[in-house]
């Protein structure tokens, strides 16, 4: 897997223009774009889940899930 990655990662190394909300477009590698957008979906998923673990364990609520 790791072999995979290091393939993947350098056939993708040229840059790309992202553009933000604001401000002027960033230039940066393409894997990076991509590993970060992996990161962020990872982390936004997990906090999801942990507050929905949290709500579920709270007395008194409907427990339909």
């Amino acid at each position: 897997m790791a072999i995979l990655l290091l393939i993947f990662a350098s056939q993708n190394m040229h840059l790309v223009s992202v553009r933000l909300i604001v401000g002027s477009p960033i230039d940066a590698p393409m894997i990076l774009v991509i590993s970060g957008a992996f990161i962020g979906g990872f982390a936004v998923s997990t906090f999801l889940h942990i507050v929905r673990v949290s709500k579920k364990g709270r007395p008194g609520e409907d427990e339909d899930e």
